[in-house]
């Protein structure tokens, strides 16, 4: 059976390692768009920073933000669901990761929103220059962010922190269980740690949008990589994980094309839409 809902993750996934979307990925979009079902982008990042390049694609309603915080449909402009984090809970959580020496940034009423102090020096903190390129344009500069986020509301979509020392990463994720065992950790960088209130997850926004669309779960399909990814590959009637996919998304997914040395991850969702709405060919029940 064809899927009716495709959720697919960016980083890592969709888009390609410099953070393209290629046209053959593209191509693949349209024709599974074009075929009834509804592609939805499920992602860490919130609607400001998905690139123009996927706002300009009509068929694109639906989006599923900050790991599950939001879901959004932009034809309407309304909010189908949401789950955040208490203000007090995230100043608490900043106070704890600054004093281990990674960075804090937060997304909060659709905006990211980061220290001025990191923000300078983020070369320090995130060696990667194309990661860079995606936090820094989209990060709005503080001098102080507890204010900041007082400021905002009474509450945080998501809490991130980037880690200069890998080593500090397990330290963090320790002390986080400890003091806030609530919030919901995951991985969606190579070095980064996201922080979500709890119903913040791409399975439980998938299921929220299964319900709004009338659809059962068994009738998506999702793709993803990262710890943030897990829910909604675990939910989905088929998940699909990267070759580069984290051990506990390979372990869950239904299905991993190309195995663990596999193709860029951009060129992973072309192949299967392509093989999957292929003339005659029936559903994912075959071996990719």
């Amino acid at each position: 059976m064809a899927p009716k809902l495709i959720l697919a993750d960016l980083d890592g996934t969709l888009l390609d390692e410099k953070k393209h979307l290629t046209p053959r990925s593209r191509a693949a979009l349209e024709r599974a768009a074009a075929s009834g079902a509804q592609v939805v982008i499920a992602t860490g990042r919130f609607f400001g920073g998905v690139p123009d390049f996927l706002k300009e694609l009509p068929f694109l309603r639906y989006f599923i933000l900050m790991n599950g915080a939001k879901v959004y449909d932009r034809e309407t402009d309304t909010v189908l669901y949401r789950a955040e984090i208490p203000l007090d809970t995230a100043q608490a959580v900043y106070r704890l990761l600054e004093g281990l020496g990674c960075t804090v940034d937060c997304y909060q009423n659709d905006r990211g929103i980061m220290p001025r102090k990191f923000l300078d020096h983020l070369e320090h903190y995130i060696p990667d220059p194309v990661v860079r390129m995606i936090i820094g344009p989209n990060r709005l500069p503080v001098d102080d962010l507890p204010a900041a986020m007082a400021q905002g509301g009474d509450t945080v979509q998501k809490m991130q922190s980037f880690f200069p020392d890998l080593e500090l990463r397990p330290q963090a994720m320790k002390l986080l269980s400890e003091q806030f065992p609530q919030l919901i950790q995951s991985i969606s960088l190579p070095t980064n740690l996201e922080l979500n209130a709890p119903g913040a997850t791409k399975g439980d926004a998938l299921e929220a949008l299964c319900r709004h669309l009338g659809l059962d779960l068994l009738e998506a399909a999702a793709f993803g990589d990262g710890t943030n990814d897990l829910t909604m590959i675990q939910k989905a009637g088929v998940g699909v994980a990267m070759a580069n996919a984290a051990p506990d998304v390979l372990q869950c997914a239904d299905l991993q094309p190309g195995g663990r040395r596999g193709p860029d991850p951009g060129a992973v969702v072309p192949r299967v839409i392509h093989r999957h709405f292929a003339p005659c060919h029936q559903g994912f029940g075959g071996k990719l």
